[in-house]
């Protein structure tokens, strides 16, 4: 069993994903999407530490040369983030969510999408004049969506 986690205040710049509990570094792409419907798609885009690019499945594949960095928060910044927590061996059965360490249930679909833009998206003034192509913009995307007793469907941020 794997434990992907992500820790975040709900933008890009204060995010950080584990793996096993071990920081992971050079992420470009990353979607988890979990649905009652049976979806269970984890995609991890990386640059390995032998600079080639990756594109693994989170939970089922082997994830040749990932980076390990140091913690990005000290203890004290962790208490103000909010940390979503997967464990699974790859199959929807097994799979298990967690927010700051309480089971969740109920869940109807879960969405998270993060994508780190090109250094020139990033900020400067030739931002103002690149035309921007699709893949290239910053993306941060996290719901998660519960079913209420009454049998509505209710949808929260997961970091917000």
């Amino acid at each position: 069993m794997r434990e992907l986690s992500i820790e975040s205040n709900g933008s890009l710049e204060k995010t950080a994903v584990y793996m096993n509990g071990e920081q992971l570094g050079g992420i470009h792409q990353m979607m988890l999407h979990i649905s009652e419907d049976g979806d269970f798609d984890t995609i991890l885009v990386y640059e390995g530490t032998d600079k080639q690019m990756y594109t693994k499945n989170m939970f089922s594949d082997y994830l040749d040369n990932i980076k390990k960095v140091p913690p990005t928060f000290s203890e004290e910044e962790a208490q103000f983030l909010r940390l979503l927590t997967v464990t699974s061996d790859g199959s929807l059965e097994s799979t298990m969510v967690y927010i700051n360490e309480e089971p969740q249930d109920g869940i109807v679909d879960l969405l998270v999408q993060i994508q780190r833009g090109t250094p020139a998206q990033r900020g400067g003034i030739t931002t103002m004049f690149k035309k921007q192509e699709s893949g290239e913009r910053p993306l941060f995307r996290a719901e998660i969506q519960y079913r209420n007793e009454d049998d509505t469907v209710s949808t929260e941020s997961v970091f917000g």
